[in-house]
């Protein structure tokens, strides 16, 4: 009995033991328990709190975007309302241009018109009027009014607010400007030689290219004048490369001013004294340019300059 006893106090004193272990790792399981728990609760209500921080700045955000882009249209229709204003000025400005041009146009044939007129009263005097006399009297006036009145048209389709894009012929549309300038180019002994390397035809907007090689030549006669350049020659090359069409433009009126040639096809650069000039010509060349899928750039070469046109075809 006496075994029996001492057994069962070493086996009551182990099972308190063992239970006192197991109390004291429970205790100890349940307060790492409390402790992961309340960290949880925190890292919880904090990932709450930043969940409604990112909710605020995605509003925000969402709210910046909206005006932003609203923003950035209003800049696009400023934008596209003072190019409209510039495109205006350029046509005001190569309208009086261009009246003062036909003007030039004009003189000349009404000078000889009357002058015949004149030439056939004293011939109708003198019994000289024949029915020869008048054919030739006749074909030759025509042929004076004909010229005034292909003058006439260039001049009005030029100025016609035509925006839909047609294929023209590239040289044809030079030899359109140059009879809208042939008078002034020969009043100021300027020669222009057309070379066709390979001629191509463009698709777009003709009036709209007869701006830009207007304006170049303008320019160049401009700077012809007020270089006092003598043996003036602008040299124009036609020439399709590969997948490019290029016009050159190209004049020994001394260059351009090497401080003002970065900034040449920015609004309201101008090249010429006492203002002039508008500043805008070459600008409003340059972004038709670029509305073509093309570029417009400039180097001073020898004793002038050199406009090149470049059109990357698809």
């Amino acid at each position: 009995m006496k075994k029996d006893e001492n057994n069962s106090k070493y086996i009551g004193r182990f099972l308190e033991r063992d239970y006192n272990s197991f109390k004291n790792d429970l205790l100890s399981l349940l307060d790492d328990y409390k402790k992961k728990s309340e960290r949880l609760d925190k890292i919880i209500k904090q990932s709450d709190k930043t969940q409604m921080q990112l909710l605020k700045a995605n509003e925000k955000l969402d709210e910046y975007k909206n005006t932003l882009e609203l923003k950035v249209k209003e800049e696009i229709a400023k934008t596209a309302e003072k190019e409209k204003i510039i495109y205006e000025q350029s046509k005001f400005a190569a309208m009086g241009e261009m009246i003062d041009a036909v003007a030039h146009q004009w003189v000349q044939p009404l000078s000889i018109i009357n002058l015949q007129i004149d030439m056939m009263c004293y011939d109708f005097k003198s019994g000289k009027i024949d029915q020869q006399y008048m054919d030739d009297f006749k074909e030759k006036t025509f042929q004076y009014i004909e010229h005034m009145n292909n003058t006439l048209n260039e001049f009005r389709t030029f100025f016609r607010p035509n925006k839909e894009q047609s294929k023209f012929n590239v040289k044809q549309m030079i030899d359109k400007v140059l009879l809208l300038v042939k008078d002034e180019l020969i009043s100021n002994n300027i020669k222009v030689n057309v070379n066709i390397i390979n001629n191509f035809d463009i698709l777009g907007i003709e009036n709209e290219f007869k701006h830009i090689i207007l304006n170049i030549i303008n320019n160049a006669k401009d700077a012809f004048v007020l270089n006092n350049i003598g043996g003036r020659i602008i040299i124009i090359n036609i020439i399709h490369n590969n997948n490019k069409n290029i016009i050159e433009i190209i004049d020994n009126a001394g260059g351009i001013d090497i401080s003002i040639l970065p900034n040449i096809f920015k609004a309201n650069v101008t090249t010429k004294e006492n203002s002039q000039g508008t500043g805008i010509g070459l600008y409003m060349s340059s972004q038709i340019a670029k509305k073509n899928n093309g570029t417009l750039s400039v180097e001073n070469i020898n004793n002038g300059a050199k406009f090149i046109f470049i059109q990357k075809l698809m």
